[in-house]
């Protein structure tokens, strides 16, 4: 059992874009936050006879949905909604201070001659928990700081910067993950700090380029989420941040999104490296293609690829097929097959608006093919409803969201190609071969934010070989533990070959959530106040509590 009592200020969670610190060219990212995915989302079903925002590939660029830049500007109404009330009149310009600490960015250039427009902010995320960790009473802190920069070049062209630099003490059942895989969940490698710390940083950007309506152009170091719920099973940013290139095409009801991406495995990659320098870690080449069709205006139906290409040899070196760079959707999947060397991945998407304040969305995910109890019966499906306004009370919004996928999803014969990045899975967390159901709460009054999220999974893990110890289980309980080949793997650790199968390669009796069953269940409570709906800054106090066990 995890019990925290947290209270932190932070602006880390991204700044939103807003009517003072944008010009009006729509060439820039809404931020991939969950703040700005109720936001647009709130403002995609306000009407719901309006096309749909196209959602299911994200951060959303601003031009490629012109919803976000009509009426309902997600400028406009960043304010969670309050300007599209039609009575809503801007409050005076506030003196300085005021507007620096509660209306705008910190840092300004605004050149109207020469059509440049830059702000610059301070990122920052101080927290202090304290933790009762299994009768364990331990006293936890973040440290976070850094800046982030954003501007626009003429009509066509944004930018964004940004680094923080973070030293954190975590929980047994984190500390534990770090150890394990040498990273920090969401985040990159990690150095010791001080006796039981972690140091660690991130960084980020992109330039944004719109030559002509139809296509933006994006080169970049970041993440992507394809879906509209709060889980992924195709692509989310629960790993840490990649270069990529990135081509969105919106040509009337369709968007199609292409993106190009590196990603690497932490394993030493040449051996020519010398043993006092840092090694150089294998890389992998990915693609990915998406395409969103407003069928209606009550329906959004979306189409996903996703490829692993080969990984590069013992000299790093990756010799790429000109098949990589194929921008047309499933033709690679025809070419390769979904159990090929290169792990293909193949998803579809859909959100119907039911009515004005809510909606139904949902993703399925294939890996394999369908044979029943295969153990390249690879797939998982979700399936999500969100609601704004629920009971007619203005600002509160729920998410019910439930996640299944089977076990050996994501996996491959070959480890150095399964579906990861930075020893973390590309899409959900818990990996393969588990049931997940969440509910979130959120509410606003003025500048008061009420949030509650509730996890509740069930999780088919390995087990240590003939019962003699091969692993511990640790206090986040076996959860992708590094399992010993000859002892097997049940299919929730997608970082072992298929090759191992607990029932053997060509076995046809496995079933959903084989294994022993893990279960995890998370409260998280907080209570805050948004200083600055521009930059995100919140004052917030919460509860975290935390189970699992087997049974």
């Amino acid at each position: 059992m995890y019990l925290r009592f947290a209270f932190f200020l932070s602006v880390l969670a991204g700044t939103l874009c807003a009517q003072q610190t944008c010009l009006p060219t729509g060439t820039e990212n809404i931020p991939l936050s969950h703040d700005a995915d109720w936001l647009y989302n709130f403002i995609d079903n306000k009407n719901p006879d309006q096309q749909s925002i196209h959602t299911g590939f994200r951060p959303i660029v601003e031009n490629a949905n012109k919803h976000l830049l009509s009426e309902y500007s997600f400028r406009n109404s960043i304010d969670l909604g309050k300007q599209l009330d039609s009575t809503y009149t801007p409050p005076p310009r506030a003196k300085f201070l005021k507007r620096k600490l509660k209306q705008e960015s910190l840092i300004i250039v605004n050149d109207t001659s020469a059509k440049f427009h830059l702000t610059i902010d301070p990122l920052f995320n101080f927290q202090f928990n304290r933790s009762n960790d299994n009768y364990l009473i331990a006293s936890l802190y973040t440290n976070t700081r850094g800046f982030i920069v954003r501007g626009d070049i003429g009509k066509n062209l944004s930018f964004e910067s940004s680094f923080y630099e973070n030293q954190s003490t975590f929980p047994t059942y984190i500390t534990a993950y770090a150890d394990a895989f040498k990273v920090i969940p969401g985040q990159g490698r990690w150095k010791k700090f001080k006796t039981n710390g972690f140091d660690y940083a991130m960084a980020s950007g992109y330039l944004s380029y719109t030559p002509s309506k139809y296509i933006n152009l994006q080169a970049g170091h970041g993440k992507h989420f394809v879906g509209d719920g709060y889980r992924s099973l195709l692509l989310s940013d629960n790993s840490f941040n990649y270069p990529y290139l990135r081509i969105t095409t919106t040509v009337g009801k369709i968007q199609y999104t292409n993106s190009y991406a590196v990603f690497i495995n932490l394993n030493n990659s040449s051996s020519l490296t010398s043993s006092n320098s840092e090694p150089l870690f294998q890389k992998k080449a990915a693609s990915f293609q998406h395409l969103s069709w407003n069928i209606h205006k009550r329906i959004q139906f979306g189409l996903f690829q996703g490829i692993i290409w080969e990984a590069s040899d013992k000299q790093n070196r990756q010799n790429l097929n000109l098949n990589y760079f194929n921008p047309v959707i499933f033709t690679n999947a025809l070419v390769y097959s979904l159990n090929n060397t290169n792990n293909v991945l193949l998803g579809s998407l859909l959100k119907v608006k039911f009515f004005k304040n809510s909606y139904l969305y949902g993703q399925y995910a294939l890996d394999g093919s369908d044979v029943k109890g295969s153990v390249f019966n690879k797939q998982g499906f979700q399936i999500g409803f969100k609601m704004f306004d629920l009971m007619k009370i203005k600002n509160l919004n729920a998410l019910f969201e439930y996640n299944q996928v089977r076990p050996y999803t994501y996996a491959t014969i070959n480890p150095d190609q399964n579906y990861s990045h930075y020893n973390q899975p590309l899409a959900h967390p818990l990996g393969a071969n588990f049931k997940e159901f969440t509910v979130i709460l959120n509410y606003r009054y003025k500048d008061l934010v009420f949030r509650t999220k509730i996890i509740n999974a069930l999780v088919g893990v390995d087990q240590p070989a003939n019962n003699v110890g091969l692993y511990q289980p640790t206090p986040y309980h076996g959860i992708f533990p590094f399992l010993p080949p000859s002892a097997g793997s049940v299919g929730n650790n997608i970082f072992n070959s298929d090759y191992y199968a607990v029932n053997g390669i060509n076995s046809t009796n496995n079933y959903q959530n084989q294994g022993k069953v893990l279960t995890i269940y998370n409260l998280d409570v907080s209570l805050g106040y948004l200083v600055n709906p521009i930059t995100n800054m919140q004052f917030l106090m919460g509860v975290n509590y935390r189970n699992d066990e087997f049974y």
